[in-house]
């Protein structure tokens, strides 16, 4: 949608471009979005392998550059965005990384982990019930109405992703993490954080 400098969006474990659906419009105001849903999401076709490297996610997003873009990424799209920036230096005009990691920390591996299996073996109603205390502050959870909205948002995004995905998703997460932490310093974009005070799954960003 919309039409100037691109930005490119890249959305996190177990979610689709639909996660931006708020700030999609916003930015079409003054921008050309485009955003890439994984390997295995939505209509992008998955590949016969163990895992989905963030390197490899980061080559299909780059694939999809005519310019030099604006990187929105979120969670696991912070990790591709970040790959991709330092390997395609010349593609990246600026970095938006939200809750973005580079260590991926005990905790969070396990509850990609958990993410997977439960999507396999469950519902998505009660993969969304599991995953609320994760996603959500204190305040946020002592919200009932809030909390309702979140769960419903939570198992129709749940619905949409494969199981075998996710699976393929969180073996490629913890193969990249802790790869790229001597790499930082290589990145020369301008560069926005944003982390939440709360976060149990990536409280470094």
């Amino acid at each position: 949608q919309g039409a100037g400098e691109t930005v490119l969006l890249l959305p996190g474990f177990g979610s689709d471009v639909s996660a931006f659906g708020p700030q999609i419009p916003q930015l079409a105001q003054t921008h050309r979005v485009r955003g890439v849903n994984p390997r295995g999401v939505g209509f992008s076709s998955t590949v016969a392998a163990e895992r989905d490297d963030v390197a490899s996610a980061a080559s299909d997003a780059a694939a999809l550059l005519e310019a030099p873009a604006h990187l929105i990424g979120a969670s696991l799209g912070a990790a591709v965005a970040i790959e991709l920036a330092l390997l395609r230096p010349d593609q990246v005009r600026s970095l938006v990384l939200i809750t973005p990691f580079v260590t991926a920390t005990p905790r969070l591996l396990a509850v990609v982990d958990a993410w997977a299996r439960v999507a396999a073996e469950a519902s998505p109603e009660a993969l969304a019930a599991m995953l609320l205390p994760w996603l959500y502050g204190g305040d946020f959870l002592s919200d009932t109405a809030a909390c309702r909205r979140a769960a419903k948002s939570l198992a129709e995004a749940a619905a949409r992703i494969p199981a075998a995905t996710l699976k393929r998703q969180a073996a490629g997460l913890r193969a990249w993490s802790g790869t790229r932490e001597g790499d930082l310093g290589r990145l020369r974009a301008r560069t926005l954080v944003i982390a939440g005070a709360d976060d149990l799954l990536t409280p470094g960003a």
